[in-house]
Parts: structure tokens; C-alpha cells; sequence
């Protein structure tokens, strides 16, 4: 026995979908920078140091002296002096009062006079120490004044392109239904 047989079949649709990525292009020159350093202001005062020479002890010491300074230095020789020639006198009148002494005490005494030298001293020893220096440096002011640096930057703004992207939707299968009538045969 031959029944008909209703067949249906359906197709669905499909969309089909391409895109396209959007792009950025971004390029960023660099900025120009410009740094300058003035010089530091700097001011130094240095005053001159002192030097101070006494050179009275040379001076008196060769004679050249002030006159109250020499007469003070044979003065205070004076006292010595008088002790020598007491003690000196002494000496001569024991020599004189030996008289067993072959040798003529008279005689000689007038050459000891006739060769003595002046005892008193009118000049004193040359020595550097009688120099005397004494230096005072006095320490230099110093005033720095620093300077700030100029720095100045010149900043440039970023190339930017931009590039859209796109979307394309379309249909890629139409749907459809598609119904059949057949001849179906069971026994077969």
C-alpha cells in the first residue's frame, strides 16, 4: 500500500559577518629641551696680612740704638766694672808687694795697662734672633651667590591618525522551508 509521505526540510539562515580592524598610528616627536647654567657669582675680598718687624734689639745691638737704651747698657755694665777694677787693683798691689819675684812687677803692670781694652761694651753680639717677626694673615670673606639653571622645554604634540574600521554584514544562506510530498510504500 502506497501512502503519501509528507517530507519537510528546512534550511536556516546564516549571516556571514567580515570586519576590518580600525589602526592608530600615533608617532610623538620629541620635545625640544634647552637647559643653560649661568656662572655662579662669586666675590672674594682678601685683605693683606700684617707683618710686623722689631728690629730695636739689632739696632742697639750694633750701637745705632736710641741713647737712653745704650746709656742704660753701659750703666747697668758700671757696677761689674767697678767690682773688676777693685778686684784688679787688689791683684796689681799683691803683685806689686812680691818681691821676691825676679820678673819687674812695675814693668809689667804698665804693659798689661798699656794693652787692656776698654771693658765696657758698647756694642752688643750680631745675632739674627735679635730680629723679631711676627706676621698676622687675616682670612679671606667669601660670598658665592649660585645661580638657578634655565631650562625651557618645547613640548610637541603626537601625530595621530586614526584609521576606522568597518563592518560588512550580509547574508551568507537564505533560510527556506521546503515541503515534499512522496509516495511511501510500507511493506517495501
Amino acid at each position: 500500500m502506497e501512502l503519501p509521505r509528507l517530507s519537510i526540510h528546512q534550511t536556516y539562515a546564516k549571516i556571514g559577518i567580515q570586519t576590518q580592524a580600525a589602526s592608530l598610528d600615533i608617532q610623538s616627536p620629541p620635545g625640544e629641551l634647552s637647559i643653560q647654567q649661568p656662572q655662579a657669582k662669586m666675590e672674594i675680598e682678601s685683605s693683606r696680612g700684617e707683618l710686623e718687624i722689631d728690629s730695636s734689639e739689632a739696632w742697639a745691638a750694633l750701637g745705632m740704638g736710641s741713647n737712653l737704651e745704650w746709656l742704660n747698657s753701659i750703666y747697668s755694665q758700671c757696677k761689674s766694672i767697678a767690682l773688676q777694677a777693685i778686684a784688679k787693683i787688689v791683684e796689681d798691689g799683691n803683685r806689686m808687694a812680691q818681691i821676691t819675684n825676679p820678673n819687674n812687677a812695675f814693668a809689667e803692670l804698665a804693659r798689661d795697662a798699656f794693652q787692656r781694652k776698654n771693658p765696657i761694651q758698647y756694642v752688643g753680639e750680631a745675632s739674627v734672633d735679635h730680629v723679631r717677626l711676627h706676621y698676622r694673615a687675616h682670612a679671606p670673606i667669601i660670598n658665592i651667590e649660585p645661580q638657578l639653571p634655565l631650562i625651557e622645554y618645547t613640548a610637541h604634540k603626537p601625530e595621530i591618525q586614526y584609521h576606522p574600521g568597518s563592518v560588512e554584514v550580509y547574508l551568507k544562506q537564505k533560510n527556506s522551508v521546503e515541503i515534499r510530498v512522496s509516495e511511501y510504500d510500507k511493506y517495501i
